[in-house]
């Protein structure tokens, strides 16, 4: 029976030891979880009360899908807008690409004019870039005009 006790003993030891060790980790884990939860609270409020430039179904929907990705550890704000548009451009067929990168960047040669219009409000940026190339002259000869008949 004392060797039991003893055993018995030894075993709550180091399930306790296991739970302390174990806290700090779940503890990380609980911060994670009361952000994640904040940041979701946070953005249904701003849906709710129109501080978005969505719909209040759409909003909704994005801030339900953020909160899923961010349980996972998917959600991934760090990027920047201009290296997201860059990646965008690499996929677009090479003989556009430069194209595509004077939109994102402004005009990278003295022939470029970019234009911007629209919001992000009103449903999106518009940007538009204009390339203006010369070709070779064109010598076009006309044909001489018929000759002028005479009086009668």
């Amino acid at each position: 029976m004392v060797k039991n006790i003893a055993s018995l003993t030894g075993l709550l030891i180091v399930g306790c030891a296991a739970g302390f060790a174990g806290a700090p980790a779940h503890a990380g884990d609980a911060a994670a979880q009361t952000a994640a939860k904040s940041a979701y609270q946070k953005e249904r409020a701003d849906c709710d009360a129109g501080r978005t430039a969505e719909d209040r179904a759409t909003c909704l929907k994005e801030a339900g899908a953020a909160q899923q990705e961010r349980k996972r550890n998917q959600l991934d704000n760090n990027g920047s807008a201009r290296q997201n548009a860059i990646e965008r451009c690499n996929l677009v067929a090479p003989k556009d690409k430069a194209d595509c990168l004077a939109r994102i960047e402004g005009p990278s040669k003295p022939n470029q004019v970019t234009t911007t219009s629209g919001s992000v409000a009103g449903g999106g940026v518009i940007r538009e870039t204009t390339t203006t190339t010369t070709g070779q002259p064109m010598v076009v000869t006309l044909p001489a005009p018929p000759a002028a008949s005479a009086p009668r």
